[in-house]
């Protein structure tokens, strides 16, 4: 067994992602109701956290995605430090990222599948026009723009969701970091022109940014590549690029062409908003596809994953809570200000007392789809008569006598169970019949006969007739025969 790591609110289980600035864990928590949850957390490297600028600017990226609220956007919790350490919270994506899916698709030498890259594009789109169209508490324009959109920050789940995240580098009006102008910031393989010249930036570069990973999508390849950087960033800003029939025949053209409109270099014939984006390729989708929904997506990557998803869930359960769980969740660093009310953290790091009880009281209550607990099966209440006011109990054939047929007519009865006394329910009186002259009356059937004995065999030649109690008969079907009722069906 492994023992989890406690930081803050949340026991850190397995590393999903490392990087030159902070790693990501997998964690559990706990809800007000003691219902388990896996969280994403995001804990900052050492050498980094005695750097000021740094710790703002996961300020400003934990207020940007906690004021957004979007399907399509991994929700942030909390920005906090805990036993001497800075990490964030955020929802967990049970998936891989699209920087993965690329890898594997290069591996097999596939690409991903038109409409499977259509959806995930749109979906993004639909993101960042969410976020892009974001207002304050007054109504006022956060005016957010990603600035690193790119497959490492799109995650798509085994469910076929996908997410948006990371607004590490986000421009907004709730940023205190300022970014000066010549100034570079985030990946330049997929950075739009004026981006990589170091020009003021409006939503229209995340638009660029998202041609790009439709491009590599469609092709398995971005759509500039160089060996140095500097190289990487005059192409960038040529934004010259392989058409994606050339790389890749048989594309769409219609698909191509919404493509070549978001890598266009001019800002002014690009798409001038990411809903833009969103319709077309959802427009795309239902001609290309019409009954393509996120079940298909999600099968794909279950089973490009397959293997992946097993040692996942092996490797889970070998976790377990330590012994001595702190109360310390940490210190907030979220303040409120007059711009930002920060979001109210919905877990604790352990099942209370309190917590558990609501959850046995609540056991009848339907649970979310996404709680790790069943739901106890629903009792039938008993049945009412309608000119009764005393409730009348099913018929139970659990309780009825047994009856073992055996092949030579002999039968064995088994004695019911004693229960308590019941209300037999009213029988319906019968009818007289009128008979016709010289009818008949009529007769009461008897049941078949039993067949014939089994003969002996002659002395020492083998008995060939089974045993009465063999296996084959433990085997087979059991029939429970209610006798009350079958009588009942006889006399009427």
């Amino acid at each position: 067994m492994r023992r989890a790591q406690q930081l803050g609110r949340y026991h850190l289980l397995d590393r999903i992602a490392f990087g030159g600035m902070a790693e990501i864990y997998r964690a559990k928590t706990f809800d007000a109701n003691g219902q388990p949850h896996l969280v994403a957390v995001k804990r900052v490297l050492a050498h980094l956290a005695e750097d000021d600028d740094f710790i703002q600017m996961l300020v400003d990226e934990a207020k940007i995605a906690s004021v957004l609220r979007h399907g399509s956007i991994a929700r942030v919790y909390e920005f906090a430090r805990a036993h001497g350490e800075y990490f964030i919270a955020m929802e967990h994506v049970d998936g891989k990222d699209m920087r993965t899916v690329l890898e594997r698709c290069r591996s097999k030498k596939k690409p991903i599948p038109p409409e499977h890259a259509a959806y995930i594009c749109a979906e993004v789109g639909a993101a960042l026009h969410a976020a892009h169209s974001a207002v304050d508490s007054r109504g006022r324009p956060l005016s957010i723009i990603h600035r690193d959109v790119s497959p490492s920050n799109i995650i798509c789940s085994y469910a076929g969701e996908v997410k948006l995240c990371d607004f590490g580098i986000a421009k907004a009006t709730l940023s205190r970091v300022t970014t000066k102008t010549g100034v570079i910031k985030g990946k330049v393989k997929y950075m739009s022109p004026e981006q990589a010249l170091g020009r003021k930036l409006d939503h229209r570069s995340d638009v660029f940014s998202l041609g790009s990973c439709l491009y590599e999508m469609l092709t398995r390849i971005p759509p500039f590549t160089a060996t140095n950087e500097m190289d990487l960033l005059i192409k960038v800003r040529d934004a010259k690029y392989r058409a994606v029939s050339e790389l890749q025949p048989g594309i769409p053209p219609e698909l191509e062409a919404i493509t070549d409109k978001c890598l266009t270099r001019s800002r002014a014939n690009r798409y001038q908003t990411a809903a833009e984006v969103e319709g077309d390729l959802r427009a795309f989708l239902r001609k290309f596809m019409p009954n393509y929904s996120r079940s298909h997506l999600g099968r794909f990557i279950r089973k490009m994953f397959a293997t992946e998803i097993e040692r996942e869930l092996r490797m889970l359960e070998e976790f377990v809570m330590t012994d001595d769980v702190s109360d310390d969740v940490g210190e907030s660093l979220m303040p409120r200000d007059e711009d930002f009310e920060p979001p109210e953290v919905p877990f604790q790091p352990k099942p209370t007392s309190v917590s558990v009880a609501a959850l046995r009281d609540s056991q009848s209550n339907d649970f979310s789809g996404d709680s790790n607990f069943t739901t106890m099966p629903k009792v039938d209440p008993p049945e009412h008569h309608a000119d009764d006011s005393v409730a009348v109990a099913a018929p139970n054939v659990h309780d009825a006598n047994t009856k073992i047929l055996t092949d030579r007519g002999r039968s064995t009865q088994m004695p019911a169970q004693p229960q308590r006394p019941t209300r037999p329910p009213q029988q319906a009186q019968r009818q007289p019949t009128q008979q016709g002259a010289g009818a008949q009356p009529r007769r009461r059937t008897s049941p078949p006969p039993p067949p014939p004995a089994a003969k002996r065999p002659p002395p020492g030649k083998p008995s060939t007739v089974r045993p009465i109690f063999d296996e084959d008969l433990h085997a087979a079907p059991t029939m429970i025969i209610d006798i009350g009722r079958m009588r009942q069906r006889r006399r009427g």
